[in-house]
């Protein structure tokens, strides 16, 4: 557990694990940013269609917060995180990127255009797992051995 740890605690740690932690807590909180950012992104989409917006806003918006995606990635080797995390990163970005063609493929292939709603499920799914997973990873490498 690590609450009442002291800052002389982390002299127990090694060197490169306290020089990861920045990153890893980044690691963590960029993932969790990105789940809170999906979440109003799926109440902007609500605005699009029932407002009569025109997709604007969660357009916009998507490409507002998708710079995280990659930042995931980048701090997940920075912070040498385990393998299955940074694995996990390398597929939300992917995925994400794949969510940002899918809707120009409405004129020309409307059934796989159409799975950019199946896709958001996913991507959802898995931020929160890798959030979840960042979380714990940052929790036992604090805890130490």
């Amino acid at each position: 557990m690590t609450t009442g740890r002291l800052p002389s605690d982390d002299a127990a740690m090694t060197p490169a694990a306290r020089e990861r932690r920045p990153a890893g807590r980044g690691l963590a909180v960029a993932a969790w940013l990105f789940v809170a950012c999906i979440v109003v992104q799926t109440f902007l989409v609500g605005l699009d269609v029932f407002a009569k917006l025109g997709g604007s806003i969660h357009r916009d918006f998507a490409y507002l917060y998708g710079w995280l995606a990659p930042i995931l990635v980048l701090l997940a080797n920075v912070a040498r995180a385990p393998g299955p995390i940074r694995y996990l990163t390398l597929v939300l970005l992917g995925l994400f990127a794949l969510q940002t063609v899918l809707p120009s493929l409405r004129e020309q292939l409307p059934w796989l255009a159409a799975i950019h709603t199946v896709n958001a499920l996913l991507i959802f799914g898995l931020a929160v797992v890798l959030a979840r997973r960042a979380t714990e990873w940052v929790r036992s490498d604090a805890e130490g051995p």
